[in-house]
């Protein structure tokens, strides 16, 4: 091979590069910047600008049934709850930490300045504590018709493995009397924020109120002290 051919061939060689790299660099997952709620509702992003923004569930702004998932979040300090919001519409599954209030972190497109379509969703939630001492056992519960429609209640029992699900999920998890699930049991409804340290097993203390039916609309779920 000549000087010449010799000099076209890398010089080729070198486009073939180039070209590959500028593909593969075209495909990398373009870069999100982190913003709040109220920094999106100041800046007046551009719609189709790319970002991941973090704020609370508000309660009660999501619907169970609606496939996409659309939901309102706010900036998580905003305890009085007068600040802007964004609706979010997420066409994905939920995590199963996922509720009212709960932290929710998505990522995604601006459709306007109030308005974003995400595509990636996690969740945060620190761990709630709660002594399980005078909690109602889950086996006395289930058993005691009495306490039917009693405000207030508190019981205390086991996530039964597996039976873990969405906030979406008519229930949420059952409540076992032991760790394996054996035992008796309650169906838990709960739409708030489990925090991701609720798995099977655990012990846990529930607060709600028992129905006819043996199922427990809870409004608190936290961890019993002593659980990991």
């Amino acid at each position: 091979m000549n000087k010449r051919a010799r000099m076209r061939l890398i010089g080729v060689t070198a486009i073939i590069i180039i070209a590959i790299g500028a593909a593969l660099y075209g495909l990398q997952p373009r870069v999100a910047a982190y913003e709040t709620v109220a920094q999106i509702a100041k800046d007046g992003l551009k719609p189709g600008t790319r970002v991941q923004v973090g704020g609370a569930v508000v309660a009660g702004s999501w619907n169970k049934q609606s496939n996409p998932m659309i939901f309102t979040i706010r900036d998580e300090n905003d305890t009085a709850g007068t600040g802007p919001t964004i609706k979010v519409t997420y066409q994905g599954a939920a995590p199963n930490t996922f509720g009212d209030g709960v932290v929710a972190i998505v990522t995604g497109a601006i459709e306007s300045k109030s308005d974003v379509k995400a595509d990636t969703m996690i969740t945060k939630c620190p761990s709630k504590y709660q002594s399980a001492v005078g909690a109602i056992p889950v086996a006395e519960l289930s058993a005691g018709q009495s306490l039917v429609g009693k405000k207030g209640l508190q019981t205390t029992g086991y996530v039964k493995p597996g039976s873990l699900g969405p906030a979406s999920a008519v229930q949420r998890f059952v409540l076992a009397e032991k760790a394996d699930g054996s035992g008796k049991s309650v169906a838990i409804k709960y739409a708030g924020a489990l925090p991701e340290t609720v798995k099977d097993g655990v012990q846990v203390v529930v607060t709600g109120t028992l129905t006819s039916n043996e199922a427990f609309d809870a409004t608190a779920v936290a961890l019993s002290q002593g659980q990991k």
